[in-house]
């Protein structure tokens, strides 16, 4: 049965006499048959439209008179819930969609107001029948094209929409793809939207990893509003990233070593902290044993840890792969590559590098990088200008050459060339700071003065390590570096006491096993010098004329600043095999020096 009300007012397609002053319900069975005056047969269904249409118009029509009684039912219908069994009809809704599309002008009065914003906000308008969406978009069109005010009001559903998977925001995209370019001065209040509609890192990984995917589907068409969502998209991946490694270093060794396994499942980690390869790291999570005091507390922790890394493994395998779909030969010819290129490594230095400790993240530029070797210039000349830029503060310079050092060695698509320009960039200034500044090694007021050029030594110790057998040209080397490393290890500024231990030992088994330079005398006297200081019996000056008076908890402060390696081996188990072809693991370049002294080696290996 279908009933529709009838108004006082006369149909200008009804029959003629008097009308009654109260309103009426009509109603049809199914099946009857009406004859028309043209002697052909009409179905119900095609006399009830014609019908329904006639009322719609009526209730325009006593909009004049200020009237909206029948409007203002219209709208309580079309703002049912989608469960109710009362709510419009598609073929209706269709009915009422291209009535008002035709009389659009009659619409701009405040008496409309309630029905324009029921079939804005109508509930999963883009699960309607083909033909009744289609008709729904274009009286959105209309209305927004007759009447710019209403654009607003349409956005933000469409915005608030994006935590739908992107198979179900097709026509959302449509509609603001169309929008923007008939009102681009509308970027000012959807970039707002955006915003406020981003769901917060304790949502669901279903909710951000759709309102992502949607966010970064919009910079595809809108170059505006580009910079700002993926500002928005990095800002939030950082905040889970710093959350999950805080929870990370909360955790005890053995217990964080077997939430890493779980997390991982049955890869085979080669977790490293050159850290070159973690031991030990086989422990599984067995709450049956986690049960009181500091293990219960460690249980609800893991769980938190596996949330988070779930979202962040789901989060940055999405952006991985929308970039790897945007960034191709041809995008990055036509321009467009390069302008995403461009706003992500903005981003990076704005965002992601002065953030410490962030475990994940940075694999975007990681990746995105090594697409083009074009690409990789760029990133290693924006590290280079930042690691030596005397207008930045020394601990960003410092993260910078970390950065170019961690890159160096795990980018498995930099050529040769690349290595070997970078690695005589760091022994060229290496070389010039020593010849401009070793005489104030012997001043009184300390090496933590030159803790810039600690960094670069590391650095380039750090991709020796990895790098050893590119820079071997014959029975030569390149840059030098052999004659470079004797220079520098027995320098008054003694870099092998100064920067990160489990490196330098790592480097002085290499730099010995390639007949580069021995290191392991002056470590060990380093190590009988520092054993005299936490004994209170070291001289103010040691043999090799370093003053040593660097405090103890400014060394470790710079310690600690010198552990982190930006790309240590992810535990995140789908963005690590997305890595996987762009990646060169430790163990990949490792086994010759790992054949004796296991012990030893496993020890240096936890931070190697």
């Amino acid at each position: 049965m279908m009933a529709i009300e009838q108004s006082s007012k006369r149909s200008a397609d009804g029959p003629t006499g008097a009308v009654e002053a109260k309103k009426r319900r009509v109603e049809f069975a199914d099946e009857v048959m009406i004859h028309s005056e043209n002697g052909e047969n009409q179905t119900n269904k095609e006399f009830s439209a014609k019908l329904y249409r006639n009322f719609v118009l009526s209730a325009i029509d006593d909009l004049e008179r200020n009237d909206a009684s029948q409007i203002n039912s219209l709208a309580a219908q079309i703002a049912l819930p989608h469960s109710s069994p009362d709510r419009i009809s598609p073929e209706n809704l269709s009915i009422l969609l291209r009535t008002l599309s035709y009389n659009v002008s009659k619409l701009d009065t405040q008496l409309c107001t309630s029905l324009i914003q029921s079939v804005i906000n109508f509930e999963k308008w883009w699960e309607l029948p083909a033909a009744t969406l289609s008709t729904y978009i274009f009286f959105i069109k209309i209305l927004c094209s007759s009447l710019p005010k209403w654009w607003q009001d349409v956005s933000r559903p469409l915005i608030a929409s994006f935590n739908l998977s992107v198979e179900k925001t097709v026509q959302h995209h449509e509609m603001l793809k169309y929008f923007l370019r008939t009102i681009p001065t509308s970027t000012g209040f959807i970039d707002s939207y955006i915003a406020r509609f981003f769901p917060n890192k304790n949502d669901s990984k279903k909710n951000l990893v759709n309102y992502m995917a949607n966010v970064l589907l919009l910079t595809d068409y809108c170059n505006e509003l580009r910079f700002q969502s993926w500002s928005l998209v990095i800002e939030k991946v950082i905040s889970i990233d710093v959350e999950l490694q805080n929870e990370l270093d909360e955790l005890d060794d053995d217990f964080e070593n077997g939430i890493d396994d779980e997390i991982e499942g049955d890869e085979d980690t080669d977790r490293e902290n050159l850290n070159l390869d973690s031991a030990d790291s086989d422990n599984e999570l067995d709450d049956e044993d986690l049960m009181d005091g500091q293990e219960e507390y460690n249980v609800v922790v893991s769980q938190n840890i596996k949330q988070l890394s779930s979202k962040l493994d789901a989060i940055l395998s999405l952006i991985t792969k929308r970039l790897s779909q945007s960034l191709t030969v041809e995008s990055i010819e036509n321009g467009d590559g390069v302008s995403i290129f461009n706003t992500l490594i903005s981003l990076f230095k704005s965002h992601i590098l002065p953030t410490y400790y962030t475990r994940s993240i940075q694999y975007i530029l990681f990746h995105v990088s090594q697409q083009q070797l074009e690409l990789m210039d760029a990133f290693l000349v924006t590290l280079i200008d930042i690691a030596f830029s005397p207008n930045e503060m020394i601990e960003k310079r410092i993260k910078s050459l970390q950065y170019i050092g961690s890159f160096i060695a795990r980018a498995k698509m930099l050529s040769n060339t690349q290595i070997i320009f970078v690695a005589s960039y760091l022994t060229s200034w290496l070389n010039r700071y020593v010849l401009e500044r070793e005489d104030e090694v012997s001043q009184t007021n300390g090496v933590e003065r030159f803790k810039h050029f600690y960094a670069a030594f590391q650095a380039l110790c750090y991709v020796f390590c990895f790098r050893h057998a590119t820079f071997r040209d014959g029975d030569s080397w390149e840059c030098e570096i052999d004659k470079f490393f004797q220079r520098m290890v027995l320098s008054k500024f003694n870099p092998l006491k100064y920067c990160n231990e489990n490196v330098m030992m790592m480097f002085a088994r290499i730099a010995q096993h390639e007949g580069v330079v021995y290191c392991f005398g002056i470590i060990e006297n380093n190590n009988n010098e520092r054993l005299k200081g936490i004994m209170g019996k070291s001289d103010s000056q040691n043999s090799s004329g370093t003053v040593s008076n660097w405090s103890l908890a400014t060394r470790q402060q710079f310690i600690d600043l010198q552990s982190y390696f930006p790309y240590d081996p992810l535990f995140l188990k789908n963005f690590k095999k997305m890595m996987k072809d762009y990646y060169i693991e430790w163990s990949d370049v490792s086994c010759e020096y790992e054949s004796d002294e296991s012990d030893e080696l496993d020890e240096i290996n936890r931070d190697i």
